[in-house]
């Protein structure tokens, strides 16, 4: 899938009897209420929904005509149900899961049999308010209706299995079947199990990321953002699908490297609140160190727009690019 974690954590199970480790979100409410506001606005909160309850549901276009592949497959949409044909058969595959909170795009996966899971051939794009093939799947020569439907990818897959796009976009561990215990990247994604933290009133230690430094933050980011490389050289700069892995471009930039400790991804994400897309407020931040070394005034000023230009690998998605830098005319991809 286009969402492949780099590395998923692994719960061992418990012993007959023990205590559940994960609390759910809820229980989080109580102490932490500021952010337990906030996060519900963010798009880790929303990564991964059932199709029919996902928030964007009702702006899907189900009623649109009808979409064509090339190779003469024919999808039409019955409610939540796809419908593709060939002109003699017809396969039904119910969408089931959405993938992606919808800041961009919303792929649709579902469970084929106990092996593998089907992830759809058409995802829904929000720039365009419609739906297109799956990135990665359009240049595909299916055969038949099965491989028409989308891709298969397989369960229990270590390298290249569906278990780590569940588990990057879901909290609190999956079921046999691969149902999470909580949808989206709540709470416990990122601090823990925290039963015990819940239950000691707060005495039992979790996990706060801040603590980690810029480095350790980035690694840890990079379990499902993909982590810094640990040969640059094998990696390819010039693939622009790449630059959707900020933790592998953040590490390469000299801001990260030479601020010593002090850029990390909270400098301008706050971790509980919705993506800020207000560009002055990124700029400020470049300017707290920057200022003085560039007392010129762009006119207008774009810090973020000029040293992290925006990269198109397909339309109509757009990525930031996190290798901070100096950039050529035209070229977006690798800093002069």
């Amino acid at each position: 899938m286009t969402c492949l974690a780099a590395g998923v954590l692994l719960v061992a199970p418990l012993a007959a009897g023990a205590a559940p480790p994960y609390a759910g979100s809820a229980s989080c409410t109580p102490c932490h209420r500021a952010q337990a506001q906030s996060h519900p606005a963010t798009g880790h909160a929303h990564a991964l929904a059932p199709a029919v309850t996902h928030r964007l549901a009702a702006t899907f276009p189900l009623a649109a005509a009808e979409f064509r592949r090339p190779t003469g497959f024919r999808f039409r949409f019955d409610g939540f149900t796809v419908r593709v044909d060939d002109g003699t058969d017809v396969l039904a595959v119910p969408m089931e899961w959405a993938f992606g909170s919808g800041g961009q795009a919303v792929t649709f996966v579902s469970k084929a049999d106990g092996r593998f899971y089907l992830e759809h051939f058409l995802t829904y794009y929000k720039a365009l308010g419609a739906f297109g093939p799956t990135p990665g799947q359009s240049a595909l020569k299916p055969g038949n209706l099965a491989e028409a439907a989308g891709l298969l990818y397989k369960v229990g897959d270590a390298r290249a299995g569906i278990d780590g796009c569940f588990e990057c976009h879901s909290t609190g561990g999956l079921g046999r079947d691969l149902t999470p215990a909580e949808n989206g990247v709540q709470c416990e994604a990122c601090h823990g199990p925290s039963a015990a933290h819940v239950s000691s009133a707060g005495k039992a230690a979790v996990t706060n990321p801040r603590r980690l430094g810029a480095a350790g933050l980035n690694e840890f980011c990079g379990r499902c953002h993909r982590p810094p490389a640990s040969d640059p050289a094998r990696v390819d700069w010039n693939f622009p699908w790449n630059v959707r892995h900020q933790p592998v471009y953040l590490s390469q930039s000299a801001c990260f490297i030479k601020s010593e400790g002090r850029l990390s991804c909270l400098t301008c994400h706050a971790a509980h609140e919705a993506l800020s897309h207000d560009m002055a407020s990124y700029d400020a931040r470049c300017l707290g160190c920057h200022a003085a070394a560039h007392p010129v005034a762009c006119a207008p000023r774009d810090c973020a727009g000029c040293h992290m230009p925006r990269v198109t690998p397909e339309p109509p998605l757009r990525f930031t690019n996190h290798w901070i830098g100096v950039y050529g005319a035209g070229a977006k991809l690798k800093p002069r």
